[in-house]
């Protein structure tokens, strides 16, 4: 049981420290709205890991050959994210006024992680070892533990950047809106490549 939560423990915090589009949209919308709603974001792998986590059981249970189900979801998770970037990068005007839609951030972060690849990669690879590997109270340990230091690897993303949200001039903070707009459109391309990689070649 103890190599199972040392493990996960590892994993979660490198997941939630490593640039990825979920750590971009936590620093993105700590600077736009504030630490609530970053902290909010942070919280999407709980909602989102479930689904995926069930679909990886079934899955692995039943195919060997997941390519094409991870060069799909890569396709249209790169395009979700390009159209994301285009958004963000269209943005002339700073304003640091409270949005109305108090849910669009945990919305958005939950749409962006469930096109993303990353999840299922992991789920249905290191995590799915894991589950083969182990009985279901050190799986279920595992995935606590994972997304319990996830999520606290992002609060803690979210917490240091709130630090810097006052300091920033307007300027500033549009200048590193598009840098983050431009890093999400790398990852657009990334998995765009990815997808053609598993749907191509």
């Amino acid at each position: 049981m103890s190599e199972y939560i040392l493990s996960a423990l590892i994993l979660g915090l490198t997941a939630g420290i490593q640039p990825d589009p979920l750590s971009i949209l936590v620093v993105q919308k700590t600077f736009e709205r504030g630490l609530i709603d970053g902290i909010k974001v942070s919280f999407a792998p709980v909602i989102t890991d479930g689904p995926i986590i069930f679909a990886a059981v079934v899955v692995l249970t039943q195919f060997k050959d997941i390519s094409m189900f991870i060069g799909l979801l890569s396709l249209v998770g790169g395009l979700y994210l390009g159209w994301l970037c285009i958004k963000i990068l269209q943005v002339r005007q700073v304003s640091f006024s409270d949005s109305n839609d108090s849910s669009s951030s945990l919305l958005t972060a939950a749409k962006v992680n469930l096109l993303s690849p990353n999840p299922y990669l992991f789920w249905f690879t290191v995590g799915g070892a894991y589950f083969a590997l182990g009985a279901t109270n050190e799986a279920l340990a595992f995935v606590l533990v994972f997304l319990s230091c996830l999520v606290l690897a992002n609060i803690a993303l979210a917490v240091i950047a709130s630090k810097f949200c006052g300091y920033l001039e307007s300027r500033m903070y549009l200048w590193l809106m598009h840098a983050l707009g431009v890093a999400l459109g790398m990852f657009a391309i990334s998995f765009l490549a990815k997808s053609y990689g598993l749907l191509i070649t």
